[in-house]
């Protein structure tokens, strides 16, 4: 057994080794054979090219057409590198026959240009007179024969190669052959030992019973019913809850369809289709989850909810796919469900109604509607109203919590910009912020950010946002709102000098009822659910919520909703014909839409946002100023500039960029930084600029 397994491997790795010194040989051969048919070709251009050259000149010399020239003027730049590459692994006797034909082309061109010469100058008579002698011909006779040699020799030695080849194929035919048969016979010994390894096999098979045993008791012992069915939806096998749940025995269920179990009278091409869209369980779990309204046995009906997969293969056709599916009864989580909707709506409508009512009856009674009071009067009633008001906080929030889940929160969606938004939510929460001590601070860009959501609601997750960090903050302490671009998104920060979010808080603060610290918690007030409220609105808009500690103590909440582009603005950017035109080079669409704005009326504005682009619309039209970003993603906009100031030196420049950095920007009029210079900075700069010009061009 051992000596057969050393030799059965020796025998095919000596067929290995003859295979691979034959193709070897075979890739020498191809090489070589394609050298040949490569030179052959080279010889065939170099006589085509010559019989143009030919062909021209004297076409041009008996017509005087100068567009006979054409194929003389054609061959003439290829000719050079027909030669060059015949030489290419040419040995010393072909580079001796190269060198000749070279010497005849030369004379060929030489007396080509002669001619040539000749009819331009106007002696087209001593042209005719030369090609009458035939030294043009002999030249062409000599080069035709030069070539045929060369060729002839190319064809022997392709042919030589052939024969060489075919013998060596049938001594590596009759080797291998030999080898094959020894293996043949060593493997037939081999065949004889591998009954040694059916034990191995039955043991195998045992371990996949065992395996097998294993699935049928978690598939039988399931709580869940579990069905099997076949590539049609019939059932092939049931567990006891599936008789426990419905009703049905085991035999009852066999072969019928897995429609019996439900309420509604599906079609069975209506089931099929559903089953085509179940795919296999994957890392999320089933293929596919449903609820439908199941039917017992008896006709009563229940809620269910069903998990089922694809699984590929079966007993009798391994590419028939079967499917699993696991039946929960959920009778009574809806029943739940539906008892907290109608608390919700208790909540709703007999307690908000009557709150709001107590609450505004409070403040009338605070504000002197019904005659002066005492202090503690007042204070007591203060008490009073207050508390009303956090228990409507609290119904709202609870409310909104059951409309995010339930999916039925309503938003007005609409294209707007993040400034008025922060300066809304600012003028609305400064009184509350009055009463905690604590200072609003607002930074805005200096150009609108365009987003599209709802603006009510999204001023109450930054209102979620705003009013935590003044509760968290010392009084005397500033909050600041800031909005920046990130990418493709706006990006709001609230940022606080609170103590910051605690390390075992962290991982469930946008949870709802989260609270840190539930007695500090009430000391501040809050109900526990305005992150989690805020969290759902951002992703509901297409962004997300987070927060990370700022620097010097405190926390630094933020929020990013994607960024449009605001059309109201690009659409105004054409402008009148007779204002002057300003190239604006920029890769952020929104930034190219606004300074396009903010020249309306004053100059038109052409947007691009490649340097390609830039230079396609310079060739087109005279712009009275460029205006460029020299910190572009994919390109660098400073070459650019400096380009133009070699190419226009009179022309206004102006560097309009969030980048500052070393390098020269000495060609440039102005550089202006966006951070630091707004929009209409950039107008006024390069207005003045352009002014200017014309002033010196009067």
């Amino acid at each position: 057994m051992a000596f057969a397994l050393l030799v059965v491997p020796s025998s095919l790795l000596s067929v290995h080794f003859l295979i691979a010194d034959e193709f070897e040989e075979v890739t020498d051969y191809v090489a070589t054979a394609e050298r040949t048919v490569e030179t052959r070709d080279q010889l065939a251009q170099l006589l085509a090219l010559h019989l143009d050259v030919e062909t021209g000149i004297r076409g041009y010399v008996l017509t005087g057409n100068p567009d006979f020239l054409e194929p003389y003027l054609g061959a003439l730049p290829h000719r050079d590198a027909r030669f060059a590459q015949l030489r290419e692994g040419a040995d010393e006797r072909r580079l001796a026959q190269i060198d000749r034909l070279l010497d005849l082309s030369d004379a060929k061109l030489a007396n080509a240009a002669v001619n040539m010469q000749d009819v331009r100058a106007g002696r087209a008579d001593r042209a005719r007179e030369r090609i009458a002698t035939a030294r043009g011909r002999h030249i062409m006779d000599s080069i035709r024969a030069s070539i045929a040699r060369m060729d002839a020799e190319e064809a022997a030695r392709l042919s030589q190669l052939t024969r060489a080849g075919t013998a060596s194929r049938k001594g590596v035919e009759t080797a291998i052959t030999l080898l094959l048969v020894g293996v043949a016979l060593l493997l037939a010994f081999v065949t004889l030992l591998v009954s040694e390894s059916f034990r191995y096999r039955r043991r195998a098979l045992g371990r996949v019973e065992l395996l097998a045993r294993r699935q049928m008791a978690m598939f039988d012992g399931a709580v869940d019913g579990m069905l099997w069915l076949d590539g049609e939806g019939r059932i092939l096998r049931i567990n006891p809850s599936i008789s426990r749940m419905f009703g049905y025995g085991r035999d009852e269920l066999f072969g019928r369809h897995n429609l019996i179990l439900m309420e509604h009278d599906y079609t069975l091409a209506e089931s099929r289709a559903w089953l085509a869209t179940v795919g296999v369980a994957g890392a999320d779990g089933a293929g596919r989850r449903q609820e439908f309204v199941g039917r017992r046995s008896d006709g009563e009906i229940f809620e269910t909810e069903v998990a089922i997969s694809r699984v590929e293969g079966g007993d009798e056709d391994e590419h028939a796919p079967r499917f699993i599916a696991s039946i929960r009864d959920i009778s009574h989580r809806k029943r739940a469900e539906r008892m907290k909707t109608e608390f919700v709506s208790t909540v709703s409508h007999e307690l908000r109604t009557p709150l709001t009512s107590i609450g505004g009856s409070l403040g009338l009674v605070m504000g002197g509607a019904a005659g002066p009071l005492e202090d503690r009067t007042r204070r007591l009633i203060g008490i009073a109203h207050a508390n009303c008001e956090r228990l409507v906080r609290l119904i709202n929030d609870i409310l909104d919590i059951d409309k995010i889940e339930s999916g039925k929160m309503e938003f007005d969606t609409r294209r707007m910009h993040v400034g008025p938004l922060v300066r809304r939510t600012q003028e609305a929460i400064t009184s509350f912020a009055e009463q905690h001590g604590v200072n609003l601070k607002v930074v805005l860009p200096p150009w609108p950010q365009c987003i599209t959501g709802d603006p009510d609601r999204l001023e109450q997750l930054l209102t979620n946002l705003v009013s935590n960090a003044i509760k968290h903050s010392p009084a005397g302490e500033t909050v600041l709102i800031s909005c920046i671009q990130q990418g493709r998104h706006a990006r709001i920060e609230v940022s606080d000098r609170g103590m910051g979010v605690p390390a075992d808080f962290r991982t469930r603060i946008f949870t709802k009822f989260a609270m840190a610290d539930a007695s500090d918690s009430r000391a501040k007030g809050g109900t526990g659910l305005g992150l989690s409220i805020a969290r759902e609105i951002a992703r509901l808009h297409g962004g997300d919520i987070g927060f990370a500690d700022r620097d010097g103590g405190g926390a630094v909440f933020h929020f990013h909703i994607p960024l449009v582009k605001d059309r109201s603005l690009s659409e105004r950017s054409a402008g009148d014909r007779r204002l002057p035109l300003v190239l604006h080079l920029d890769d952020d669409a929104d930034t190219l839409s606004v300074v396009a704005s903010a020249f309306a009326g004053k100059a038109r504005a052409m947007p691009v946002s490649t340097v390609a682009e830039a230079r396609a619309a310079l060739a087109r039209h005279k712009p009275a100023a460029v205006i460029i970003d020299i910190s572009l993603v994919a390109e660098d906009g400073l070459h650019l500039a400096a380009a133009l100031r070699r190419e226009y030196p009179a022309l206004p420049l102006v560097l309009f960029t969030a980048v500052e950095d070393n390098r020269d920007t000495s060609m440039a009029d102005r550089l202006l930084v966006k951070s630091r210079a707004s929009v209409e900075d950039l107008v006024d700069t390069t207005m003045a600029l352009v002014a200017r010009r014309a002033k010196k061009a009067a």
